[in-house]
């Protein structure tokens, strides 16, 4: 029988033969009987409450003087900087842990917690969106807001069919002056994304990777970008009316084989370009002679990459007819370019006076490759790079060396053990000043011989050898053992 039931048969035995009246009069007793438990119940609940404040605060003091005793007391400044160390910055199996991470620690104690969410760098890992789950708006919020006033990367992951107001979209664009990078994963954003784009500052964006920009904003030459003053990288499939601020770029990556006359175009509006990238299809027949010469003055590091069509491919017109080597003109080449740090030579047919040519014309060289040039790599050149105190040295700020594909018919084993000697001082003799030297030392020298040459002598090894003992990061490879 449950409680009511019960109760309700108690009532029934003890209201038998009674009036309405005196019914009442019973429910008015139960009545002040109510209000008399309830305020009781007030009484303890005030009670319960202020014993609960004093147990809260007995707590804190309890932190408090374990803090004061501990026998490690890291300084705020220190704490944030284990914190960012903890949490990954990176990518892990497709996804970002820096969320897991950055929760993790706040959660440890109401110390670390209050010290986390006063540190914005802590929260400002890669933004990823994928617009297949709904909700995860507020979350989203709420880390937003912990890494303000901080810029933050933003990564979006694109689906067909995905409605323009997607929650987690539209906290993104509220914070659109923060964004620090974009990338597009997956597939190519939208067009109806770069309208919206288009109406949102992005004053910090810095970084941009794009994929392919529909057609759509193409044809209509919407102005993409205007509004991010500090964008300098830039990863996009080009097409010929793509409206970007081309001037402030430094860093630019043209992908999936556009049109080499659009590249081009693209480049040459690309006058502050240091580094670049072009994947791009050869011309199916020889272009016209174009009339403007692209310039790009600050360019340090190019990359071609052509996709060839068929056999009547041209990759470069210029390269339709190859000439012999002309010192003349390369030397030309390095005049207009006296800043080279590192060279590298492979299958040259350059003679050893043709490659002293080009060392003398590169006096800031720092790191000099050599592969399979036989003809070039002698002893008149091992001597040329020999270091002696009473004379101006060749390439005077040679670090590394690598020489693939040596001989020993064609290079003395005393002399290139020699050359490489005089350009090498011990720590000790770098302290000590003891053998004083006007050019650097060695960082790092590769020596490998041809597949069929024989080895150099067991006296070369044990040379060899000693350079390594005595601290050089030397490499001896290759050859037949006699």
């Amino acid at each position: 029988m449950s409680v009511r039931a019960a109760i309700l048969l108690e009532q029934k035995t003890r209201t038998e033969g009674k009036s309405r009246t005196e019914i009442q009069q019973l429910i008015g007793e139960s009545h002040s009987e109510i209000r008399s438990v309830e305020s009781q119940i007030a009484d303890l609940e005030s009670r319960l409450a202020s014993l609960v404040e004093r147990r809260d605060r007995e707590n804190l003091v309890v932190d408090a003087l374990r803090h004061l005793i501990s026998p490690i007391q890291l300084p705020v400044e220190l704490l944030v900087q284990i914190f960012g160390f903890t949490i990954c910055k990176g990518q892990q199996l497709g996804r970002y842990p820096h969320f897991q991470d950055a929760y993790r620690v706040s959660h440890v104690c109401s110390h670390w917690r209050e010290i986390s969410f006063s540190t914005p760098h802590l929260w400002t890992g890669p933004v990823e969106v994928d617009l297949r789950e709904d909700g995860g708006a507020d979350g989203f919020r709420t880390w937003l807001s912990r890494s303000a006033p901080m810029s933050v990367p933003i990564l979006f992951r694109w689906f067909p069919g995905k409605d323009v107001a997607h929650p987690v979209l539209e906290e993104l664009l509220a914070i659109s002056p923060r964004w620090r990078s974009l990338c597009c994963l997956r597939q190519s954003a939208p067009a109806w994304f770069f309208m919206r784009l288009a109406e949102h500052t992005l004053e910090s964006l810095e970084e941009v990777n794009l994929g392919h920009v529909p057609d759509a904003v193409a044809t209509a030459a919407l102005p993409m970008f205007g509004t991010a003053p500090l964008l300098r990288k830039l990863d996009v499939v080009p097409t010929s009316r793509l409206d970007m601020p081309w001037m402030q770029l430094n860093d630019l990556t043209l992908r999936n084989g556009a049109a080499p006359d659009i590249s081009l175009d693209i480049l040459a509006q690309c006058a502050n370009l240091v580094t670049a990238s072009v994947d791009t299809f050869p011309w199916t027949s020889m272009p016209p002679s174009r009339t403007e010469i692209i310039t790009l003055p600050h360019l340090r590091t190019l990359e071609l990459d052509f996709f060839k069509r068929g056999p009547e491919s041209h990759f470069m017109p210029f390269l339709d007819s190859l000439f012999p080597w002309l010192a003349s003109t390369f030397t030309a080449f390095q005049l207009r370019s006296p800043h080279l740090t590192s060279l590298e030579l492979s299958y040259a047919s350059l003679t050893s006076d043709d490659l002293k040519a080009v060392l003398f014309h590169a006096p800031l060289l720092s790191d000099l490759n050599l592969r399979l040039c036989p003809y070039c790599v002698d002893d008149d050149f091992i001597l040329a790079l020999h270091y002696k105190h009473d004379s101006e040295p060749l390439v005077p700020f040679l670090r590394n060396l690598f020489l693939y594909g040596i001989s020993p018919t064609t290079v003395s084993e005393n002399i290139l053990v020699g050359m490489i000697a005089s350009r090498w001082r011990t720590d000790a003799e770098e302290e000590s000043q003891s053998a004083p030297m006007t050019i650097p030392r060695w960082t790092r020298v590769e020596l490998q011989l041809q597949p069929t040459s024989y080895k150099f002598g067991q006296k070369f090894e044990n040379l060899i050898g000693n350079l390594r003992r005595s601290g050089l990061h030397i490499e001896y490879s290759g050859g037949i053992t006699r």
